[in-house]
């Protein structure tokens, strides 16, 4: 739902942000926590690869590697 003139300008007169502002903030928000959190599960991983801990296998690095990047491929898709 869209909103119309009256309620973009109501919304900017009550915080100073414009919606597409706001949007793009909430956006942006979205996507760093989901790249932060690919990175760290990605990177545990790795962790756990090099100190040989828990049976990972490099094909587990890479698998996660590559699903952290098809998800953020995703979320940046649907966000622009």
């Amino acid at each position: 739902m869209e909103a119309n003139s009256k309620q973009a300008q109501s919304f900017l007169n009550a915080t100073g942000v414009s919606m597409t502002d706001m949007a793009l903030l909430l956006g942006g928000l979205v996507v760093v926590s989901i790249m932060l959190w690919s990175a760290w599960v990605t990177l545990s991983y790795y962790e756990q690869w090099a100190s040989k801990k828990n049976d990972v296998t490099f094909y587990d690095v890479i698998t996660s590697a590559v699903r952290a990047a098809v998800l953020l491929s995703l979320i940046l898709y649907i966000v622009s």
